[in-house]
């Protein structure tokens, strides 16, 4: 997912804690760029570290990126 549409899931850090906050995506530790570095940071997609690895395909229209 594109890091501004994480802010849509609530962080697996704050669930045990009983009042869900929001992921605040690229901004966190835990983010993880599903993506090789190219263009700006709005286009690449990332995942929640803290919630597993990527179980998605690559971006086709950039997985010649690389």
């Amino acid at each position: 997912m594109k890091h501004e549409e994480a802010r849509n899931y609530a962080c697996p850090q704050t669930l045990a804690g009983g009042t869900p906050a929001p992921c605040i995506g690229m901004k966190c530790a835990a983010w993880r760029w599903a993506e090789p570095k190219w263009g700006s940071a709005d286009q690449r997609r990332g995942y929640c570290g803290m919630a597993g690895e990527q179980k998605f395909p690559l971006n086709p229209e950039n997985e010649h990126q690389g």
